[in-house]
């Protein structure tokens, strides 16, 4: 038998695509909990009924987790479950709370980004994890992405020289299109809505490829009709080494699919791509533009790379969402993991000044 998991959270839109994960993968889920209600292993089913979000297009969902033990009390399942990791899909206001008890019994956790509604929700969980050698991971995907990952060798090879400035975007499909009686669209529940639940996975990335954290910031929101959290934001941040930089984020697309943008603008060079398709786009390849103005780019100044993503394993966003949760399960014993829980703190340390320059309208320090 390989690793064995606990699942909790199966009410969520990203559990069919980790249950498949899972399956490609030597682990088993022995045993699954969403808290306070009795799972029926038997009805479980695609959640194709969300086309909006993340399905499975099908997939016998049933069959993934035949066999597992059902648990009502998510702290049950770690403390009684005999497992060795915790896989989470839940809520933002009670996620911290499952994340103590698997430190506590010596459990470890990967977790839908990001793990909190605020920062002084993981804090103290963070510092015990770290004391006692327990591995705590956020699923922050573009870590493992093939774009972001070759800007970041470049960036740390200096081939930008003195970057000046980040462009960012990622927005998604309307909230029209969502299911916004979902937990994760409660701002009592998640604090926010596109900055809080897309937001992440670039508030992540872009300090990552810079090498580079975000010292402050000055955010602007705007009210959703649908729901009490916001439908967009955009942030304007400047980094610890002097990077100023701008992200755009929000439910605006009236059609499935994602619209993003990176730029990058250095003194030597400067990079220009969308990081990353999904397969609702049926774009080829993934282009990076990079111009530079090094002697022995001078006949061709300007070059591309066309980067050709699979989407075998992970259709919704590419396969490199799967080469994530590989690596985290080749080295969660060890704490050698793409992301960790210092990683996620400091993501909701971003989120907290954000929220709070929206509501003060004023830059806001990142703390420490």
């Amino acid at each position: 038998m390989g690793v064995k998991i606990g699942y909790v959270g199966v009410d969520h839109h990203h559990r069919d695509p980790y249950f498949a994960v899972a399956s490609g993968l030597d682990i088993d889920i022995t045993a699954v909990c969403e808290p306070g209600k009795r799972v029926d292993l038997g009805s479980l089913a695609a959640m194709d009924e969300r086309p909006d979000e993340i399905t499975t297009e099908g997939q016998e969902v049933a069959d993934l987790v035949a066999g597992a033990t059902v648990y009502e009390d998510p702290h049950h399942l770690i403390a009684d479950g005999d497992i060795d990791v915790v896989w989470i899909t839940y809520r933002n206001d009670k996620t911290p709370s499952i994340v103590e008890t698997a430190v506590d019994n010596g459990v470890h956790v990967i977790s839908e980004k990001p793990i909190g509604r605020t920062a002084a929700d993981l804090e103290a969980v963070a510092t015990r994890a770290n004391e006692v050698g327990v591995t705590v991971s956020p699923t922050t995907f573009y870590r493992k992405n093939p774009v972001a990952m070759e800007l970041r060798d470049k960036v740390r090879a200096g081939f930008f020289g003195d970057i000046w400035t980040v462009q960012g975007r990622f927005n998604a499909s309307q909230l029209s299109y969502r299911n916004t009686d979902h937990y994760i669209y409660d701002r009592a529940t998640s604090r926010g809505g596109s900055l809080q639940w897309i937001g992440p996975h670039w508030v992540d990335m872009m300090p990552w490829i810079l090498d580079d954290s975000i010292a402050r910031v000055n955010a602007r929101f705007h009210d959703a009709a649908e729901t009490d959290v916001e439908a967009g934001a955009v942030l304007q941040f400047e980094t610890k080494k002097g990077t100023l930089g701008t992200y755009h984020t929000g439910y605006y697309l009236s059609e499935r699919g994602k619209d993003t943008h990176l730029g990058l603008y250095g003194t030597e060079a400067q990079a220009r791509t969308p990081i990353h398709h999904d397969s609702l786009q049926h774009e080829p390849t993934v282009p990076l533009e990079l111009t530079a103005k090094y002697s022995d780019w001078s006949g061709a100044p300007r070059r591309t790379i066309e980067y050709e993503f699979t989407y075998d394993r992970f259709p919704a966003w590419g396969d490199y969402v799967q080469d994530y949760f590989e690596a985290y399960f080749e080295g969660y014993e060890t704490g050698d993991v793409p992301a960790t829980v210092d990683d996620a703190v400091q993501l909701l340390r971003v989120l907290d000044a954000a929220y709070e320059s929206g509501n003060s309208r004023e830059w806001v320090e990142v703390s420490e």
